[in-house]
Order: C-alpha cells, then structure tokens, then sequence
C-alpha cells in the first residue's frame, strides 16, 4: 500500500479525492490500523469466495478503465463470414460422410417436417448440436465450412478462449451474444476447441475458473434450446461429456483417414501447375499410416518450398516422402504429450485386485506395497 500526495485526473468534483493508497496525511498509526482491518476482510472474502478480485479506496467519483470509459458494456464482436471449403473437398472415410449428410438433411427437411408437418407444435426450437471430435488434422474445421456451404449459409466461428474473461460473469454473456449473433445472422455456428465446454461440471468448484466454466455450461444449454438452426463443436480428444449436454449431442468421429482416402487427399492436393518429378507415386505415399489430412497438406507445401529453395525443377517422390514423414512424427510427438498416459493391463488388474480386496475387507490394510498399489 503507498500513498498519492494528488487525485488523478477525472477523479470526480474540485476537490474530492481519489487515491491509489491512501492520503499522506493519515498517521502511520492510523494506516497500521487501516492495513490491518482491510487485509482482513479481503482474506475473508477471497477464502469465502474463491475468486480474484481487486479493491479499490478512495472518496467520490473512481475514474474508469480505457476500456470502460469506451464503452462500458463492451463484449467480444463476432462476425459470420462465407465458407471457405466445400464438400468437393472434403476427403473423409465413408461413415464419417453419411454422418455428415445426415446433418445436412436435418437442416435441408425443417421446412417440410417442421413447418409442413407441424412438428413445431412439440419442438417450438428445431436445433441440431453436433459435435466433431478426433485428432487434430483430421478435417473437423473444414467439414464444418462444406456442410455451411451446402446449406447456403455463413459460417460464425469461434473459440472457446474467444468466450472467456478474466471478469466473473461475462463468459455466459459472451456466449449468449455469440448465440445472438448466428441467429441474427441466420449462420451456421462453429464452436471450436470445446472440450472443457462439453465436459461434466464441477460439482464443487474451488477456483474461479471452474466456476466460470459452470456458469458458461449452465448458459450454452439455455442457448442450445431456444436456438432455431444448426451448432457444430470441434473437440480434440474424447472427453467425459455433461449428462445434460450429452443428450443433445450428434456425435460425428473423425479418425485418421484409410489408405484410399489417403490416396483422395493425395490427388487432391496436387495442384496441376505443382512441377511434379516422373518418379511421384502416391500409391505408395499413400501406404504411410498414421497421418491425417492435415499432414499431408503440410508435406506437400514443405516439400515444394524445399524445393524452390534447392532451385529444383520439379517435387520428386524423396521430398514428399521425407515431409510427410517428418510432419508424422512431429504430429505422433504432440499426441503423445497431449494424451494422458494409460495404465498397463498388468496395473489394471492389480488394481482390480486391490478394490476387490477393499470390498471384503474395508478396515484391512493394503499388504502389497508396490508402487501401482501405493497410488
């Protein structure tokens, strides 16, 4: 706590006072007194609420933030843009495709099986919720751009940090303006890196960002409800999904994709002006496994740069090789990190055995001490 001799400027009418600490005329005694009263109210408030927060002291008018003095109510601006990919290039596995249409014919029929039909009178708001999920690169984003295209409509994407705030309660609001927005818009909306969006709430949140993540749950299932169209989220990794949120989920996996959709997306990405060497065969660049879409378009561009670099005449079948293997391995590396480990078959019925000798002798002790057993 320090001391300001001057209000700033803007603190309110000549004469009032605004300070950062306190006034330099108050005794060491009486600050002494003042630290000590306000340190313990705000260790009370922060045990009893769990959340950040910041005081400020003063005498008349406070001065507001830059961004306040802008526009108090000011919340992230969302924008819906035209699609960018359409289903001529989407290359996916044949029941990830069915799925997909299915999608689509939800949103093509409302019209007739809504309006015609009269299936309003039980659903007043008609809404699909889907949700994309697999490894990166595997063409969640741009399924998302095809199917907006297919239905003629804009595509409004997002991010969940984009809906986030460092201020308790404006997360729900910025997702009810996100919500807001593609219905004004009457756009496709894209929710990308849902995880924690999707996932079980916290039953008894004890920091501030779990809260915060509560109230966000609590107000995407408002907004699901009285939403008239279509909501695809984008997750990476399977997750263990909100009961709630679950039953109105439309699940559509995107795995890495087969040899012959590796072939499509090899042909696919093979620009006709690319100089490609006679001795190219993407039969056989086709029989390199665990690589996603995304791989391969990278090989291609890095393969072509090293290329222009070496001041090559054409891409030959040992550059493109060399990338795509490359961009694997940096690919397997981060799921790798990203995954959480998995217990051994061995572990796993050690610790079965564990539980099972729990259960017919709750008060017994733990005689095998080993370290699966110590957890």
């Amino acid at each position: 706590m320090y001391r300001r001799d001057t209000a700033p400027a803007g603190a309110g009418d000549p004469g009032s006072l605004w300070l950062d600490g306190v006034p330099q005329e108050v005794s060491d005694t009486d600050l002494a007194l003042l630290r000590s009263r306000l340190t313990r109210v705000a260790t009370d408030l922060a045990q009893a609420g769990h959340y950040p927060f910041v005081l400020r002291l003063g005498y008349g008018q406070p001065r507001p933030s830059a961004a306040e003095a802008a526009d108090p109510d000011a919340s992230p601006t969302f924008t819906a843009a035209a699609a960018k990919y359409d289903f001529g290039q989407l290359m996916l596995p044949k029941e990830s495709m069915e799925r997909l249409l299915d999608c689509v014919a939800f949103y093509e029929v409302m019209p007739l099986v809504f309006g015609t039909w009269n299936l309003r009178s039980i659903e007043p708001d008609p809404s699909m919720a889907v949700n994309f999920r697999g490894p990166p690169g595997t063409g969640k984003t741009l399924a998302a751009h095809a199917i907006a295209h297919r239905l003629g409509l804009r595509i409004l994407s997002a991010r969940l940090s984009d809906l986030e705030s460092k201020f308790h309660g404006d997360g729900p609001k910025n997702l009810a303006a996100l919500f807001a927005t593609a219905e004004k818009e009457h756009a496709l909306l894209f929710i990308d890196e849902a995880e924690s969006l999707l996932s079980r709430r916290f039953a008894q949140p004890e920091q501030a960002a779990e809260s915060a993540i509560n109230s966000m749950r609590t107000e995407l299932l408002q907004a699901l409800d009285a939403f008239d169209g279509l909501v695809i989220f984008a997750s990476n990794l399977p997750h263990s999904y909100d009961a709630a949120i679950e039953s109105r989920l439309f699940h559509v996996d995107f795995g890495l994709p087969d040899r012959d959709t590796r072939l499509r997306i090899w042909q696919a990405h093979l620009p006709a002006q690319l100089p490609v060497a006679p001795d190219v065969c993407l039969e056989e660049l086709a029989q390199v496994e665990n690589v996603s879409g995304r791989d391969i378009k990278m090989a291609v561009i890095m393969a072509a740069i090293s290329t222009a670099r070496r001041h090559q005449a054409t891409v030959g079948q040992a550059a493109l090789r060399s990338a795509l293997e490359a961009q694997r391995d940096q690919t397997m590396a981060r799921l790798e990190r990203d995954t959480p480990g998995r217990l051994t078959e061995q572990d796993e019925a050690t610790i079965a055995d564990l539980v099972r000798e729990r259960v017919q002798d709750p008060v017994g002790t733990v005689r095998d001490q080993s370290p699966v057993a110590a957890m």
